[in-house]
């Protein structure tokens, strides 16, 4: 009867010492869809072309078509699952067509909204100013400062891949000394 206990005793050891390691590995990253890169690629290009139309003279008319382009960008990323799709409760608002369900990092949707609201707070800006006035360049650079560093966010938060060449920056902005 003692043989009996410490062999399951023996046995009850070993298969909790198997068992632990695998229960607190972390699991692997899920792959992003191919489509992602691309699809990172166009946004940075758009933001490019969107700095460029808004400083340093604003010019309302090239910029206007770019903010449409910036939103159907973050869509598209969400239909091919780079992105997650922010749940809707409003009857009647259509949700983006989902090619594949996403499945990245949970703290991912509040930087996907938070870049839905930079991008429509610029357009704000811009669309309200279209009236003839031109923009505030003060405000606009605020705007695009924060937009980037949403983008910036999204990059890391969602595990997205940077684009080739990085983000764009904006013009005559002095880079951050490093203290050493």
């Amino acid at each position: 009867m003692k043989k009996t206990i410490t062999a399951l005793s023996l046995v009850a050891a070993l298969f909790t010492a198997s068992t632990i390691p695998a229960a607190t590995a972390s699991p692997a990253a899920p792959e992003l869809p191919a489509a992602c890169a691309g699809l990172v690629t166009d946004l940075a290009g758009k933001l490019q072309k969107t700095i460029a139309s808004l400083l340093p003279l604003p010019n309302v008319g090239a910029v206007t078509p770019l903010i449409g382009d910036l939103l159907g960008l973050v869509t598209a990323m969400q239909s091919a699952g780079c992105l997650p799709t922010p749940p809707v409760s409003v009857p009647g608002v259509p949700l983006p067509a989902k090619a594949a369900e996403y499945a990245g990092p949970a703290e991912c949707l509040p930087v996907v909204l938070n870049l839905i609201a930079s991008v429509a707070g610029l357009g704000g800006t811009v669309l309200g100013a279209a009236s003839g006035a031109l923009p505030d360049v003060g405000k606009l650079t605020g705007l695009l400062t924060t937009l980037l560093k949403t983008v910036t966010d999204l990059l890391s938060k969602c595990g997205l891949p940077a684009p080739p060449g990085g983000l764009p920056t904006l013009p005559g902005l002095p880079l951050p000394v490093e203290k050493g």
